[in-house]
């Protein structure tokens, strides 16, 4: 079904890498999830009001707020592909994550109204009037949603877009609730417990958990979330296959959307090497990393003293005494500054995300372990966190 849609209406359908094409998958799928939504909100709750059930009517709700979600959706994948401007040099993707976010506070708000009902049902249960129709609808909501959630699965993978990944796991947790508002409602032939509230609360708290989970998520996008650890792997081990390169740090990935997703890094290399060589090497590495990754890159470089006996020395003593500290801890960026008769040992020191150490008292304990080995030393330590 998705390679029958998308050969009838989206040009060069195969490639998931451009944006434009990125964006009429998004649409595509946003239009049919809206149509399919309305329906079942429209069958659903005019059932409810028939038969007097807030299970149903819960449920109708919960595909009506799948509608709001739809067109927030579709809205972030048409400004998406918006070139960028005077205003948004950087494009419009992290509108995508915009409509995420709201696609979660509908769903909160939804959840906690349809609690309120079901509470009132339970405290004061009125009874339900049972309806093969109503069977019937559910039933057919349940495959609906069950192709819907495939649909959107299927093409949010093939674009990577985290929205729609999170409409097709919100499609499967639809289905569980339509199964126990379909219990509910069966269950009214053989009893006058509430059980249509209890079992409506139940989907209230279904969706509940769905809006927390895909609100976390996109803040979580919005903030800055860490970048795959993976990615950065391949990153590493592609960057330092090219021949002139000696290592790799501080690698950072700002994310402003699909097909707008930007790297910066440090390369470490020879100090010897003529600058103008080693210029068009980096620069072909940038080219490259665009066309593999789809990153816009910008490479700095560090250059390394491979020749200087004392510097290989310290380097390794520096190391030792940083990694017995906390074996978390690394530096990079090491030289030694030779000024008249003063030796300056200058250096980063990477440091975990989360870690609070005081950045002067790690400072003036490396300083203080480095005099102990050779008091000649002066030092002057950066303290980077990881954005990894």
């Amino acid at each position: 079904m998705v390679d029958f849609l998308s050969k009838k209406f989206i040009r060069d359908y195969e490639n998931y890498s451009d944006s434009k094409v990125r964006g009429r998958y998004g649409i595509l799928s946003s239009v049919i999830s809206i149509i399919l939504n309305v329906l079942m909100a429209v069958f659903k709750m005019l059932l409810g009001l028939v038969t007097n059930s807030v299970a149903l009517m819960a449920d109708g709700i919960n595909n009506l707020s799948d509608v709001a979600s739809n067109v927030a959706t579709l809205l972030g994948f048409v400004f998406s592909l918006k070139n960028p401007d005077k205003e948004h040099p950087f494009g419009h993707g992290r509108l995508e994550y915009l409509s995420g976010l709201s696609i979660s506070v509908l769903i909160l708000f939804v959840g906690f109204q349809t609690l309120w009902e079901a509470i009132n049902h339970i405290i004061s249960p009125e009874p339900v009037t049972f309806s093969y129709l109503a069977v019937v609808v559910l039933l057919i909501s349940i495959v609906l949603k069950y192709l819907m959630g495939k649909f959107n699965l299927t093409i949010g993978k093939r674009i990577n877009s985290t929205t729609l990944i999170a409409a097709g796991r919100d499609s499967k947790v639809d289905i569980l609730a339509t199964l126990v508002t379909l219990i509910a409602l069966v269950s009214s032939l053989w009893t006058t417990l509430p059980i249509d509230g209890i079992l409506g609360g139940v989907v209230s708290l279904i969706i509940l958990k769905t809006g927390y989970d895909i609100g976390k998520e996109t803040i979580a996008s919005l903030l800055g979330a860490p970048p795959d650890v993976n990615l950065l792997e391949e990153l590493r081990k592609f960057t330092s296959a090219y021949e002139r390169v000696l290592g790799t740090h501080d690698l950072m990935i700002h994310d402003y959307g699909h097909g707008r997703r930007y790297l910066t890094m440090h390369v470490e290399v020879n100090k010897n090497e003529e600058l103008m060589v080693i210029h068009e090497v980096i620069d072909q590495i940038e080219r490259d990393i665009c066309d593999v990754f789809n990153l816009k890159a910008t490479i700095h470089l560090d250059p390394v003293d491979l020749e200087d006996e004392l510097t290989r020395e310290m380097k390794t003593v520096v190391s030792a005494i940083v990694s017995h500290i906390d074996e978390n801890y690394s530096i990079h960026d090491f030289r030694i500054r030779r000024y008249a008769e003063e030796l300056t040992l200058i250096f980063d020191v990477t440091i975990p995300a989360d870690d609070l150490t005081s950045h002067q008292y790690l400072m003036e304990l490396i300083d203080t372990e480095i005099k102990k080995y050779d008091a000649q030393f002066k030092t002057l330590i950066e303290i980077d966190h990881s954005y990894t």
